[in-house]
């Protein structure tokens, strides 16, 4: 039986980059915001830092899978969840995107090697960059300036300095520049210093794929979320929505399952955000018949995007990592427009960056014989770079309801169809080729490629723009043709530039949600036109 609770001005599905951003954007404006989230609050115990429990036995694995293509054939996959989304578990690498990124069709116009699917942007860098600036203060992010030779121009300063490069990252840094290269530090959301009354980070090696168990990683449970919170906000772990109730061409609030009591429930809105990921965006909406309701429904789920990206182990003949700190510290840019005098396609590739070694556990567990057993002898002596190679949109690569796979709840999982194409796998093959003469140059005796073939960094399933013909969402994030339905997470992206995501679904977050709530009764009550 379906209990109908309280009418709110808006719910948003989600709590991640995205969702956390916009409910405390509408928050700060007086709306009275109901945040719904699948998982629940992250335990800050001696679990939060185990690879076993949050690794091996995937404490927080999602009830709902997905299936996705996996090395030649298909597979299961389940995702965590947890209040804060995927900031619970990233390892805090907040960049910005650079200035061409917005603007990738122009900037190669009369280029025939370009490909189609490179598209500009319906707003421009300069749009954004305040909304980084907001995003940055509220992450506490720190970093250099002048560091990075591609950065977009900036109107403040980070809100504190990184520490030290430690002595994994400084032998990276010495090798990039006796390369001619410019490494800097990765600008981290992380409390170095112990600001806001919570414990400053200890440097340990489980920030990467971990919650934090002293809360000094600024996931967006621990800074965006509480902040909400106290300006009324009231969020819902626990929840699983199975559907946006619409009538009449507009949405009307949301039907949805409580885990803790299996209880179905509905909750009324003005205006509803769905902010569940650029997997679980797509398929809620489809689910929901959704793509059947806007202009341009026909586009939600299209155009899937997760970066092209690999990762050189280098083998080394001296202990790494002696001090047994953190160490994702390095990035490189070089590369990020491409290079004139280096083999690689033409046009943008991506980023080079440090990245933390695995846990033994980790690589025992993960690794097929014999590289389970070696690699985990040889971790104190390995050195990692991770490359982003951008990849190129393309309208087959998409998020779809499976044919018959169901999960407990009785919903239709989502299908992925994804194919890198040629330029993507030569984009990140030149990334690696770089990584590894740095990691050579570094000392690293034997060089091994390894490719990933995850969603961390899934984007793009409903992309913005200005036409209902070629995107699936306006400008400000609104489903074509549905006046008071926005979604505002990563599926709003219709490029991927070469570097994390978090900190720009954020960015836009804080921007589409202060438009949001300036032009509220346009979009709660009126067309949304």
């Amino acid at each position: 039986m379906l209990r109908e609770k309280t009418h709110w001005d808006a719910i948003v599905v989600g709590s991640g980059f995205g969702g956390g951003m916009a409910a405390l954007a509408l928050a700060r404006s007086g709306k009275r915001v109901l945040v719904l989230e699948r998982g629940p609050w992250a335990a800050r115990d001696e679990t939060a830092w185990s690879p076993r429990s949050i690794l091996l036995e995937q404490k927080y694995r999602s009830l709902t899978p997905y299936e996705a293509p996996q090395f030649g054939g298909r597979k299961l996959v389940y995702p965590n969840e947890a209040v804060g989304g995927n900031s619970v578990f990233y390892g805090a690498a907040s960049f910005r995107l650079r200035e061409l990124d917005f603007r990738r069709r122009s900037e190669y116009e009369g280029n025939d090697t370009i490909p189609d699917g490179f598209v500009d942007w319906p707003i421009s860098y300069s749009e954004l960059s305040p909304f980084y600036d907001q995003a940055e203060t509220l992450l506490g992010v720190v970093g250099e300036l002048e560091g990075d030779p591609t950065e977009p121009p900036r109107t403040q300063d980070y809100g504190g300095q990184p520490p030290p490069y430690g002595f994994h990252a400084k032998k990276l840094v010495d090798a990039a520049q006796g390369l001619g290269l410019h490494p800097f530090h990765v600008p981290l959301a992380i409390n170095f210093a112990g600001n806001h009354g919570r414990p400053k980070c200890i440097k340990c090696m489980t920030c990467d794929l971990f919650p934090c168990k002293v809360c000094a990683k600024n996931d967006i449970s621990v800074t965006v979320l509480p902040a909400a919170q106290k300006l009324g906000a009231e969020i819902r772990g626990g929840i699983v929505v199975t559907n946006v109730a619409h009538h009449a061409g507009r949405v009307t609030g949301v039907v949805g399952i409580d885990t803790s009591t299996g209880e179905s429930f509905k909750e009324t809105s003005d205006v509803v955000i769905v902010s569940a990921g650029a997997l679980a965006s797509p398929r809620l909406l489809i689910a929901s018949g959704i793509s059947d309701l806007g202009a341009g429904g026909r586009w939600i789920g299209r155009y899937l995007m997760r970066h092209c990206s690999g990762i050189v182990i280098g083998l080394c003949s001296f202990e790494t990592n002696p001090e047994k700190m953190f160490h994702k510290q390095v990035a490189i840019t070089d590369f990020y427009l491409g290079s004139k005098s280096e083999r690689g396609p033409r046009g943008p590739w991506g980023a080079i960056q440090g990245l933390q070694v695995p846990p033994p556990e980790y690589v025992r567990g993960q690794a097929p014989f014999p590289f389970d057993r070696l690699g985990e002898l040889t971790i104190p002596y390995q050195l990692f770079l991770l490359c982003i190679a951008e990849d190129v949109p393309n309208a087959d690569n998409r998020v779809a309801l499976h044919p018959h796979r169901r999960d407990e709840f009785d919903l239709s999982i989502a299908r992925i169809e994804h194919r890198y194409c040629r330029r993507d796998l030569a984009g990140r093959n030149a990334l690696l080729r770089q990584a590894a003469r740095v990691l050579k140059s570094a000392g690293a005796k034997l060089r091994v490629r390894k490719t990933i073939n995850t969603f961390s960094h899934a984007i793009g399933t409903c992309r913005f723009g200005h036409d209902p013909a070629t995107s699936a969402l306006d400008e400000h994030c609104r489903v074509h043709g549905v006046p008071n339905l926005f979604v505002i997470d990563g599926s709003f992206m219709p490029t991927a530039g070469g570097l994390n995501p978090s900190l720009t679904i954020a960015a836009n977050a804080l921007r589409v949600g202060e438009h949001l709530a300036t032009h509220w009764e346009v979009y709660a009550q009126g067309t949304g036109e």
